[in-house]
């Protein structure tokens, strides 16, 4: 018999897999998002720990299973369409990191990525001192010119994907 996570998952095409916490454990809880307008599944499924399972206020759910362990705490597997997957990534931690605000650029992410990208270029040059946040901020400027480059090509699943891998490196800042 399939589990709710199986259930839930199967026969879907996942728009990016992303990584929202920095937790080696186990998942025992599945959290699934709110229904996506053009259907009748969630947004996106989250597996978390029992540590985490009552956290993370910037990912409200709409209902809540327990999982046998199928992936690590803090994998996502999202739904939604990139344009929400873009505002998702700057709502959670592209804005706070970077201060760049979609609206301000009206909404075209080619250069809401350019201009963040400046902005991480600019502070490891600033702080520059051969720590380990250095070699965070280099490995986000890397991914981060990916995203640069696919958006620019209007590749935006691709940009969406690069972005996917800023935010786990986030985490560690």
């Amino acid at each position: 018999m399939p589990t709710v996570f199986q259930q839930l998952a199967s026969h879907r095409e996942i728009t990016a897999l992303r990584n929202v916490l920095d937790c080696s454990l186990d998942a025992s809880v599945l959290r699934e998002g709110a229904v996506m307008e053009s259907g009748s599944r969630p947004a996106w499924l989250m597996l978390l720990c029992p540590a985490h399972s009552e956290e993370l206020p910037e990912w409200p759910g709409a209902a809540t299973h327990t999982d046998t362990g199928s992936m690590s705490c803090g994998t996502v597997l999202d739904y939604r369409s990139t344009e929400e997957m873009f505002q998702s990534h700057a709502d959670l931690w592209l804005t706070p990191l970077t201060g760049v605000r979609p609206d301000a650029f009206g909404g075209i992410w080619s250069e809401v990525l350019n201009e963040a990208d400046r902005v991480l270029a600019a502070r490891l040059e600033r702080e520059a001192d051969g720590d380990r946040e250095d070699e965070v901020l280099q490995g986000m400027l890397t991914m981060m010119d990916m995203a640069c480059r696919s958006a620019a090509e209007d590749n935006l699943t691709q940009a969406v994907s690069s972005l996917a891998l800023c935010e786990t490196l986030a985490l560690r800042l």
